[in-house]
């Protein structure tokens, strides 16, 4: 966890700095990703129970992450006026946009799920009945 804060705090830093030197927001895309994503990555991996970090130390990251993005925001009010109300919609967007694709990739998986067990039936189904006529064949054709 310390780590990904640790990155978090750099990208930030990177941002920052960039500002104060006339850059741009909307030039440092690569930056603000680092910085958003890393710490909520992590507290679902942690959430999930497949991570061995402390609550402590998540919710302790995770409130770092929160002054960092009150910092963020703050950072972008100065240097446009509605800057962060559309980073919010675009966020929101881009929320949704993921869930579509994680919604039509569970579709996709049933899917191709459902098509193996499908073939697999009618492979099984004619190895039956082959395998009925061929037991039933010398039967048929023997004489009696």
């Amino acid at each position: 966890m310390l780590a990904e804060l640790a990155l978090a705090n750099a990208a930030f830093s990177v941002i920052s700095e960039s500002l104060a030197h006339g850059k741009e927001l909307f030039e440092m895309g690569e930056h603000l990703a680092k910085f958003s994503d890393t710490i909520d990555q992590k507290a679902k991996l942690a959430k999930s129970g497949k991570q061995q970090e402390s609550d402590l130390e998540i919710f302790m990251a995770q409130e770092a992450i929160k002054n960092k993005r009150e910092q963020l925001k703050e950072l972008m009010i100065r240097t446009r006026h509605m800057m962060w109300d559309d980073f919010l919609r675009f966020e929101g967007e881009q929320a949704r946009d993921r869930e579509k694709q994680r919604i039509l990739e569970a579709k996709r998986k049933a899917k191709r799920t459902e098509l193996i067990i499908t073939v697999f039936g009618w492979a099984v189904g004619f190895a039956i009945v082959g395998g009925a006529l061929v037991g039933v064949l010398p039967m048929l054709l023997s004489p009696r």
